[in-house]
């Protein structure tokens, strides 16, 4: 589905990814993960097009995305919830969603009001709540319902658990996990091993923007040498 291929990015004159190959399948969790300043995050703020592609190409369903607009790619089907989740804070739960869900494409209407909801059922109790009176948790939940209602063909998931109480990790992983159960397609950037590890068919393992490791989230759990050298665990 998504295709990553000796790919070149970076922020100005800083070069962070290098001839990096990286593979998403359709209906498939594939985790990346790797250290901070690895080039995780770069990777996925490339293939939204906020960051240039400077060499090599990203294709999504065979289709070049380099030099797109990132609301063009979003219309092409890939939903991004970035690591600061970026709600607007200003607008109430029930306006953020409605927001998102008015790009949805008519031929797809899987993701509705109601299924987030149940989902999430907390979102379902805040819907009048401004977006700055939700909890942390609740407003990586907000992130990921909104990115739902886009109904994405791919979901990209930037440190969906970072700075959450364990009880809310549970819940966001439980919630994946339904996800994943769906066949949705999911890219997901991930600090903590064992919560990738449970959710991916593939593992990516980056080290200084190039992926040093591949394999599933069995195999690099046993993997004493790659977790100490690429992960430091």
């Amino acid at each position: 589905m998504l295709e990553i291929s000796s790919l070149d990015s970076g922020y100005g004159d800083t070069q962070v990814l290098f001839s990096l190959d990286l593979n998403a399948r359709e209906g498939e969790v594939t985790a990346l993960l790797g250290r901070n300043g690895a080039g995780k995050s770069t990777t996925l703020k490339t293939v939204m097009g906020l960051l240039p592609v400077r060499a090599g190409t990203i294709t999504f369903d065979g289709a070049p995305l380099a030099g797109l607009s990132p609301h063009a790619i979003a219309h092409r089907g890939i939903a991004y919830v970035p690591e600061t989740r970026d709600i607007f804070k200003s607008l109430s739960v029930r306006e953020n969603l409605e927001l998102a869900a008015r790009i949805s494409p008519p031929e797809r209407t899987t993701w509705t009001l109601e299924s987030v909801m149940q989902l999430f059922p907390r979102l379902g109790e805040r819907l009048d709540n401004g977006g700055n009176q939700l909890s942390g948790g609740e407003q990586q939940m907000l992130a990921i319902a909104r990115g739902l209602l886009m109904n994405p063909r791919l979901l990209i998931l930037d440190e969906p658990t970072e700075g959450l109480a364990p009880i809310i990790v549970k819940q966001i992983g439980d919630a994946l996990l339904s996800l994943k159960s769906s066949g949705l397609s999911i890219l997901l950037v991930e600090q903590k091993l064992r919560f990738a590890a449970r959710l991916a068919d593939h593992v990516t393992v980056l080290g200084r923007g190039a992926a040093v490791w591949n394999g599933s989230g069995d195999e690099l759990l046993q993997d004493e040498d790659t977790k100490s050298r690429w992960l430091g665990v």
